[in-house]
């Protein structure tokens, strides 16, 4: 359904052209395990290509290891991708995707129209086949009861959308520059205080309720465990604003990323969750909020 480049490297999005001095490791994702051939970066090109307010689920479309149409996504493809691409446990990977199938998923009917009856093998192939599959764009429908978007985003509207938002995108990444100008990194108290900010903007009925507050520690607890870094001893983990740029700006793999070496299971997800909540506690009673 693509048409694949000549070349494999996509163009960087014209953003912040940053200068990052937190890592310098050479891009390498041959760590990712992988069933298929070619998994390079190809934005979406059909106007019926489905995309979800994810960069994870997003930039698993954008290198192949789901469909790259980002549509009929069965529960199983979704779930290897996760852990293979992401080294994620299998608990914590059926966490993170049974609740959006059970929501979101459709049961569909298949009909092999070329089937005839001149044989038992045809008359056979002439029954339907039936697939339970998701559709990335699905995830981005807001609305009462158990639906997953919410309108706390980092780079997100507070619509559905399919794509990142540009002006939100450059608040976040010149967020993320300004927050430590030097050394070109964002920690998780950089995280927390971008969390506050964008929580504190909804009001009434679009604040988010107690479900949907955990679905976005959860988000920012995957993104750290992800990317953060230990540079050395004696600092603290940090993410290289490159990685922002280019997950959350244009949804791919970061140059020089590889998966986390040790498996990201619930406990350490948990964890990290309880980590970014503190540190958003602090902001807040710093702002007297």
């Amino acid at each position: 359904m693509f048409i694949v480049p000549a070349s494999i490297s996509a163009p960087r999005l014209p953003l912040l052209h940053i200068e990052d001095d937190c890592f310098h490791s050479e891009a390498s994702t041959a760590s990712i395990a992988s069933h298929d051939e070619d998994h390079s970066y190809i934005r979406p090109t059909f106007p019926d290509d489905s995309r979800a307010p994810c960069p994870g689920l997003n930039t698993l479309a954008n290198h192949g290891y789901i469909p790259r149409s980002g549509r009929d996504i069965s529960f199983l493809t979704l779930v290897r991708a996760i852990m293979e691409v992401y080294n994620i446990s299998l608990p914590l990977a059926l966490m993170l995707t049974v609740p959006g199938f059970l929501i979101y998923a459709r049961f569909q009917l298949h009909w092999n129209s070329s089937a005839s009856f001149s044989d038992t093998e045809s008359i056979s192939q002439s029954f339907p086949s039936i697939s339970y599959s998701i559709t990335l764009s699905s995830l981005a429908s807001f609305g009462p009861g158990l639906k997953i978007a919410h309108r706390a985003s980092l780079v997100h509207p507070n619509y559905p959308s399919e794509k990142p938002d540009t002006n939100m995108l450059h608040g976040f990444l010149n967020y993320a520059r300004l927050s430590d100008e030097q050394r070109g990194c964002f920690t998780i108290h950089d995280l927390a205080s971008f969390r506050v900010s964008r929580e504190s903007n909804l009001q009434g009925p679009n604040k988010l309720d107690g479900i949907h507050e955990q679905v976005a520690l959860g988000e920012s607890s995957l993104t750290w465990l992800l990317f953060a870094k230990q540079i050395s001893s004696s600092t603290s983990p940090e993410i290289s604003l490159s990685y922002l740029e280019q997950w959350f700006g244009e949804e791919r793999i970061p140059d020089g990323w590889t998966r986390p070496t040790e498996t990201i299971g619930l406990i350490n997800a948990r964890k990290v969750a309880g980590q970014v909540q503190k540190e958003m506690k602090i902001v807040r009673e710093a702002k007297g909020k």
